[in-house]
């Protein structure tokens, strides 16, 4: 009973938020119960002056008055210091002593001023204490250890001392006021009740609130994070670039960095996609280790990775960095007990002074990237004005190819392959050619990539295969044919549906057709590929892997997809002469074909010095301006006497190379 009395009158230092609210709340009120007490006085003085004493009526209302307007002043002070804790419960300690010091004080002096006057001014004396004391509970309900003081002196004291005047009309009062100091406990009870849940929802709602934030920063930090690498992702980087374009606009600078892994696919393809993340972490790491904590490093996809550079421009700069990023990545990565070689390429592009938009800025990182691994693999290029060219160059090209009447603009050539050995015609490879109305004749090396990058080599790829297939209604029927696949079209399962319909409608043997394909093509979607070069060759027809070398050839491809040609690039072709190193390259591969029973296509020949070379190698079969240009239609009269050429005599003067020599 007497803990539960004095647990009533204590402050809840156990329940901070509590007491933080309560001096917050006591902040705005017990300034005006400083407000009313001060009016209530001077108003009870003023009607007592001339009839109580001056020092009753003056004096001490002026002592009064200057401590409520000290304490008044110094309550509105903490409306911004509230937060402090220890001050918080030394301030609630203070208003409970100075509740019970004041509330002794005021009263009595009140009672005192109760002896002097007449019935009015005594009157007036019982309206004082009731309905100050009321306005005084009012303020400080929010804290009911000081306002459980101020009834219990205040009005205690009221009804004992008109309790006993013995006067009918002041014990009424007295009584009246006792039922009245009942009602105004329980409305403090009550209220504080409501007061200290509201505070207690209001903590629940910061800490769902706080939490709700925290899921949100994990969640954003996932959103934004790389779950592999641990970098920052595509849409982090985005947001990234977005962000240093904003404030560069005011005379900022900065560069944008792409970086490709070269040769990563046959690492996924030969040691499986747990020793290929190693090495994306290996790599982001290694990345991570030049550039620094505080350069936004991001992996954008696959083992592309994305770099904003701030306040870097300059192009030997960029170089520089852009070696040293590409060399950290020529080293060897450690994988499953072995090692895997790889290199990287790198494009940079520069705000303000290649593009000043997000979107263009990154397009032509890009672009330097593309152009990296196309002409300078494993080397960083800066993006320069002749590629702003090549780039409005690709943009007509497309909107050409978007606008044009493909199936009158597209035509074939034929480039004949021969047998060395018989001297006689192997095959015909057809070849695309477009002849634009505005733009004339366009390179395949420059309309297939936009037509790759646009969605429409199918369409190129269906006219093209149409007009071959017509073509070889008229040839002789021991000819065949080799047509070449883009990267889209062997990794759609319909095309290849589609390719065996056609040779079926025209009623050609499919074993007359050979489809080329390109490493890159296997590296895009090995499986998709894989599932469309069995169908063909299931149904007839054979399959190539062209321009072999080139790429990042894996003798798995070869092994698994069980390729009935390789066709040797020419840049083995060009240094033949001279290089031992590409003389022992190409007869390696000479004699894997041979040891495979697969047939193995020279490509580039160009001089007799090199078909004498390829002949001495082992070589059979081959294709080049040598022996004929791709032309717009077959002579067939002519090819006997083409074939007639004496090719099969090995000069005296050479000797011929083992490649195991």
């Amino acid at each position: 009973m007497c803990r539960s009395i004095v647990g009533t009158f204590r402050v809840r230092e156990d329940q901070p938020e509590l007491v933080r609210a309560q001096v917050k709340a006591l902040s705005r009120q017990i300034p005006l119960l400083y407000i009313l007490l001060f009016a209530n006085a001077v108003a009870l003085a003023f009607t007592h002056y001339g009839t109580a004493p001056d020092w009753m009526t003056v004096y001490i209302p002026a002592v009064l008055g200057i401590v409520c307007l000290i304490r008044g002043l110094a309550w509105m002070r903490l409306r911004d210091t509230a937060n402090d804790f220890a001050s918080a419960v030394l301030h609630l300690r203070r208003i409970r002593i100075l509740a019970a010091v004041i509330s002794v004080v005021f009263t009595a002096w009140a009672i005192k001023m109760f002896g002097y006057g007449d019935a009015y001014q005594q009157g007036h004396v019982a309206y004082f204490i009731s309905i100050t004391v009321v306005g005084c509970i009012f303020c400080l309900l929010h804290f009911p250890p000081a306002a459980l003081l101020v009834v219990i002196i205040v009005l205690g004291s009221f009804i004992l001392h008109f309790g006993s005047t013995g006067n009918e009309v002041y014990v009424a009062i007295a009584a009246n006021m006792a039922m009245v100091s009942l009602m105004i406990v329980q409305i403090i009870r009550s209220y504080y009740a409501a007061f200290s849940g509201l505070v207690e929802s209001q903590i629940d709602l910061e800490k769902q609130h706080t939490k709700t934030i925290e899921l949100s920063n994990q969640n954003r930090e996932l959103a934004f994070r790389d779950a592999l690498t641990g970098l920052s992702n595509r849409r982090a980087f985005f947001s990234h670039l977005d962000e240093a374009v904003a404030r560069a606009k005011d005379g900022g600078r900065f560069a944008v960095a792409m970086i490709d892994l070269d040769g990563f696919k046959p690492v996924n393809d030969v040691h499986g996609h747990p020793a290929g993340d190693d090495v994306l972490v290996k790599a982001s790491a290694r990345l991570r280790d030049i550039l620094g904590p505080d350069v936004l490093l991001a992996r954008l996809g696959g083992d592309e990775f994305g770099v904003i550079l701030d306040d870097i421009t300059d192009a030997a700069e960029l170089i520089r960095i852009g070696r040293e990023l590409c060399g950290t990545l020529n080293d060897p990565f450690e994988v499953g007990g072995g090692t895997v070689q790889l290199s990287a390429s790198l494009g940079f592009a520069t705000y303000p002074a290649v593009a000043r938009k997000p979107n263009a800025l990154f397009e032509r990182a890009d672009f330097a990237l593309y152009y990296a691994k196309k002409n300078m693999p494993g080397h960083p290029v800066l993006f320069a004005a002749h590629h702003e060219t090549l780039i409005r160059h690709d943009s007509q090209i497309e909107q050409a190819l978007r606008k044009a009447d493909l199936e009158s603009e597209l035509s074939i050539h034929y480039q004949p392959v021969f047998d060395l050995h018989s001297g006689k015609l192997h095959s015909i490879e057809v070849l695309a050619r477009w002849d634009n109305d505005k733009m004339g004749r366009v390179s395949p090396e420059m309309f297939f990539p936009v037509a790759e990058k646009t969605g429409q080599v199918g369409t190129l790829s269906t006219i093209l295969f149409q007009k071959a297939l017509k073509s070889m209604i008229a040839w002789p029927q021991d000819v065949p044919l080799s047509f070449n696949l883009s990267a889209r079209d062997i990794v759609l399962p319909d095309m290849a549906h589609w390719l065996i319909d056609q040779i079926k409608f025209f009623g050609i043997d499919p074993g007359r057709l050979t489809f080329e394909v390109t490493e890159t093509a296997l590296l895009r979607d090995f499986v998709s590929a894989r599932a469309s070069i069995r169908y063909l060759r299931r149904h007839g027809a054979k399959v190539a892997l062209d321009d072999f070398g080139i790429g990042y050839s894996s003798l798995r491809y070869v092994h698994e997809l069980e390729f009935d040609c390789l066709k040797i690039d020419r840049s083995f072709i060009e240094p033949i002469v001279t290089s031992e190193r590409s003389q022992r390259i190409v007869k390696t591969v000479i004699d894997m074909c041979d040891n495979l029973g697969t047939d193995c296509v020279i490509e580039g020949i160009e001089t007799p010095e090199q078909r004498d070379q390829v002949l001495r190698l082992g070589g059979r079969l081959a294709q080049g301006y040598f022996f004929a240009r791709p032309s717009a239609s077959i002579d067939w009269d002519a090819l006997p006497n083409v074939a007639d050429r004496d090719w099969t005599e090995t000069p005296s003067d050479v000797r011929q190379v083992d490649a195991k020599s």
